[in-house]
């Protein structure tokens, strides 16, 4: 069952809370993330962006690379626009997942990271997925694995905070869950894409598809 949205009051306080705290600790996984999409330049669509910092990540240093993060939250998308800065190769917008208002094949590359337990309606928005790649691009899609160990080098600690039993408490709340995360590749996998493939990195499961 998909986790619901918090009304936007609710959000917001959630949002900046997320921003100050868990954001700057997983900063780490984030680079990672970015790092493991293999793209320098074209396209990058990020969706459900949160803080933005995949996007981030993913653009610095390769100036033939457009990055365009969506989320449904206003509040998120602009403490996206405040991490942005002067960074000129990217977009951020306030978009639903389901409705992305971008043309056909349109991205090389396709992220969400730990976003799936908010989708309400997953078929519609893999079709968006698929509907927005262009051929031969990626789709990847990231949830955190609590039975997984906490890898030293993904997140980023104040002396020993946040402990590892918070951590994995936090993806057990957060995540798709073990059925959960099949029942999304088979869905993926529903899809007539080439080729899908299903794999661990750091503390993450992922799916990730060629178009």
């Amino acid at each position: 069952m998909a986790i619901p949205l918090l009304p936007e009051g609710r959000a917001s306080l959630r949002a900046w809370s997320y921003n100050l705290g868990p954001a700057w600790y997983y900063d780490p996984a984030y680079r990672r993330i970015a790092g493991s999409l293999d793209i320098t330049r074209g396209a990058l669509l990020d969706v459900g962006c949160g803080p933005g910092w995949v996007c981030i990540h993913a653009a610095a240093g390769n100036p033939e690379l457009d990055c365009v993060g969506i989320d449904q939250s206003a509040t998120m998308i602009s403490i996206a626009e405040r991490n942005r800065a002067h960074r000129l190769n990217i977009t951020f917008k306030q978009m639903r997942a389901d409705t992305i208002i971008y043309p056909d094949d349109t991205f090389d590359r396709v992220v969400a990271v730990q976003t799936m337990h908010h989708w309400q309606d997953p078929d519609a928005i893999l079709q968006e997925l698929k509907r927005v790649t262009r051929p031969g691009g990626v789709i990847s899609l990231w949830d955190a694995d609590p039975s997984l160990d906490v890898p030293r080098d993904w997140i980023r600690r104040r002396g020993l905070w946040p402990p590892d039993a918070w951590v994995k408490r936090s993806w057990r709340k957060w995540s798709l869950g073990d059925e959960g995360f099949r029942e999304m590749t088979r869905r993926v996998e529903g899809l007539g894409l080439s080729q899908v493939t299903t794999d661990t990195l750091g503390f993450y499961r992922r799916v990730v598809a060629t178009k």
